[in-house]
């Protein structure tokens, strides 16, 4: 009797042993039982095919990350909805698309709103997971924690990959050391530390962008290696549009700047000259862009290790990414954010072998708005409504009968980069490319036949129907997606993604003072008050406001123009300012008189006015046309007077470049001492334009109405 009962026993312990054998030997047809642990790591800039597997760099060695696909799922068809790293980034947090979650472009004063658009961060941590965000976020320039995550470790802004001031937890740090090894270093501290419960950890590299600069012991790697030529290096941009076809798209030894003073530099097709391909360096410090994959892949072996030491390697789900793609010398391009195959196509590998198949390949087409939903499935979490990207679990079920067809691809301006607005849809077959604000060549490629995206078929008869559908479709995207070119909000009116016009429209009788916050602007002590009709913001002391310096707001960029409707209660103060003696601006009062000043290289131009404006409401107007170093200023409808800079403005968004609504920025741009005073009086409105106005439409626009 007692051998019968061990020999059930035995039996039982064999068929709970062998079950989870059985299991895995079919489809994948379960769901992870338990709560798995996540490890995202995102590599900024890297391109699609930048790993040792691909092939696309024969010498290129990363093998944990060769091993992750191995032992994973490669996605060989990842693509972002926005080639750029805050929209991605954000795209990736919420799950949602750059024109639904509001941060669609780099532009500093784009950040998520915690409570509006919670991360799948925020979730999990809701959900008993202990969290960590490790490494650039790039959502405004604030280095300071996130609602989301127990464990907090950034930088400011882009970084440097030696010497940065960390925010860890709330304290500021200094580190000296290799970024990308402090960065595993405080990964791999997190996992030691919380490997007895449920974590997700997201670790994100400030490698691969530039600078491209690898650690000292990985930078005389690949030396004597050929780097290959991509097969549309020589395209002579014959059939793609004129605004590509400038002196520095054809450069791709230097970053993708389409500045505007390079939009009149349009050369004719039969005088393009393209260098030979440079196989021993490749084009834009190439090899060293690769370098910085080493320490990555380094780190990556590091987190293997832990989690094989600590029994949680094959409960841990492990996924390796990139934000956005980017340019090596295909097309003579460089950097990122076009509508092109190299732009849009991202890395994406998942190790998880509870619910995937070592080895495995998926084709069909994944999106960075993807990730946020699958890791809550994954972690049995409900996905929000709010989430546009689909979980990819029923793809590595093998259920793939309602997945998209097709995607929608966007872009705004910005001010660094003068290139227009972009909409695309990309299908398994076609890529179609169109630039509404312009009137120029759209683009359509048969991506299948044509991978790397030379021939234009737009505009040929053989392909309108291929076209008109695309078009039709790309309208229906736009219209499920929410795509809107601006997204209204109360008392702002956020227009700046356009190259000119009006940029930021501050109307204080609408604002909601405690709501700006999320688009980089902040009132400090100022207060609504009525003032016969009008509702104005009422500034007294130490009342301001702060816009957070954006690209789009900087006066070097062609002409800046700023309009302001103010009432004073006091003969001296700083209507608005921004940056220093060195390169700023500033409307101010001196005796009950408006006056501007700018500074150019240590240079200041004056305009004062003649006539008082206390206690009465004035309309003032200054212009900074920097196309031709001339200065103006108006007040109630009249020319004040205008001035010739000795030099341009240069930019002030790399330093000092808030703008202080009430008060000087800091650093007395009015050596006269008038900047030492606050302003006290009332605003009624602030906006800001770049666009070439004749002195007419200055007058006009000055008069009080």
């Amino acid at each position: 009797m007692n051998s019968y009962k061990h020999l059930v026993s035995i039996n039982i312990f064999w068929l709970l042993f062998w079950m989870p054998v059985f299991c895995e030997a079919q489809p994948k047809e379960k769901h992870v039982v338990g709560r798995p642990n996540i490890i995202f790591v995102l590599v900024d800039d890297l391109r699609w095919d930048a790993m040792g597997f691909t092939g696309r760099y024969p010498f290129l060695k990363t093998p944990h990350i060769d091993q992750l696909r191995n032992e994973g799922v490669h996605f060989k068809n990842a693509f972002c909805t926005n080639s750029l790293c805050a929209p991605s980034r954000a795209t990736i947090l919420t799950g949602m698309f750059p024109q639904t979650n509001g941060v669609n472009t780099n532009q500093e004063g784009r950040e998520l709103n915690p409570d509006k658009t919670r991360s799948f961060g925020q979730i999990l941590q809701g959900e008993g997971y202990a969290t960590a965000f490790i490494g650039k976020w790039h959502m405004a320039e604030s280095n300071e924690p996130r609602k989301g995550w127990d464990y907090w470790c950034s930088f400011p802004g882009q970084g440097q990959y030696f010497g940065n001031n960390l925010n860890i937890n709330g304290n500021n740090i200094r580190n000296e050391g290799y970024i990308t090894d402090e960065l595993n270093k405080y990964t791999l501290d997190f996992i030691d530390e919380n490997a007895d419960k449920p974590f997700c950890v997201y670790l994100s590299h400030k490698a691969a962008h530039a600078p491209f600069t690898p650690a000292d012991r990985d930078k005389n790697l690949y030396t004597n290696d050929l780097v290959p030529e991509p097969a549309s290096w020589l395209d002579n941009m014959e059939n793609k549009p004129s605004w590509q076809r400038t002196v520095t798209v054809m450069n791709a030894d230097q970053r993708h700047r389409l500045r505007e003073k390079d939009l009149a530099k349009i050369i004719p097709q039969k005088n393009r000259k393209l260098t030979p391909w440079p196989a021993k360096t490749g084009v834009g410090n190439q090899k060293d862009y690769l370098r910085t994959l080493t320490a990555v892949d380094d780190g990556l072996g590091e987190i293997y290790d832990l989690l094989k030491k600590k029994g949680i390697l094959e409960n841990t789900i492990i996924v390796f990414a990139g934000d956005n793609g980017f340019f090596q010398g295909e097309h003579g391009l460089g950097d990122k954010r076009l509508a092109y195959n190299e732009s849009m196509r991202i890395p994406l590998i998942m190790r998880y072998p509870k619910l995937a198949n070592a080895n495995l390949t998926i084709s069909e087409m994944i999106l960075n708005a993807d990730i946020a939903p699958t890791f809550l499935e994954m972690a049995g979490v409900s996905i929000p409504a709010q989430m546009q990207g689909k979980s990819i679990v029923p793809l590595l079920l093998g259920k793939n009968e309602n997945w998209r067809k097709s995607f929608l691809f966007t872009y705004w301006t910005d001010l660094i980069y003068f290139i227009p607005r972009i909409t695309a849809i990309r299908t398994e077959k076609y890529l179609y490319s169109t630039t509404p604000d312009i009137n120029d060549m759209d683009e359509l490629y048969d991506v299948v036949n044509d991978p790397a995206e030379l021939y234009n078929l737009a505009g040929k008869p053989a392909y309108s129907t291929v076209e008109n559908t695309l078009k039709t479709e790309l309208e229906q995207l736009k219209q499920e997606t929410g795509y809107k070119v601006d997204v209204p909000r109360p008392g702002v009116e956020f227009l700046g993604n356009i190259k000119t016009g009006k940029l930021l429209s501050i109307d204080f009788g609408k604002a909601t003072l405690s709501s700006q916050s999320e688009i980089g602007i902040s009132f400090q002590g100022v207060v609504l008050k009525k003032d016969q009709s009008k509702v104005s913001g009422y500034f007294q002391d130490s009342a301001i406001s702060v816009i957070k310096r954006r690209p789009d707001l900087d006066p070097s960029k062609g002409t800046f123009v700023i309009e302001c409707l103010v009432k004073s209660a006091s003969p001296d103060g700083i209507i608005a300012s921004c940056g220093s003696q060195k390169e700023g601006w500033a409307i101010f009062l001196e005796n009950g008189v408006p006056g501007f000043v700018v500074a150019h290289d240590k240079h200041l131009q004056f305009i004062d006015g003649t006539s008082e404006i206390i206690n009465k409401w004035s309309h003032l107007v200054a212009v900074i046309e920097n196309y031709n170093n001339v200065i103006k200023f108006f007040a109630d409808g009249k020319l004040i007077g205008q001035r010739k800079m000795l030099l341009p403005i240069q930019s002030v968004n790399s330093n000092d470049g808030d703008i202080y609504l009430g008060q000087d920025s800091g650093d007395m741009i009015d050596p006269k001492g008038v900047s030492v005073h606050a302003y006290k009086g009332l605003i009624q409105s602030v906006t800001f334009y770049r666009e070439k106005m004749q002195d007419s439409k200055l007058i006009e626009l000055s008069k009080v109405n």
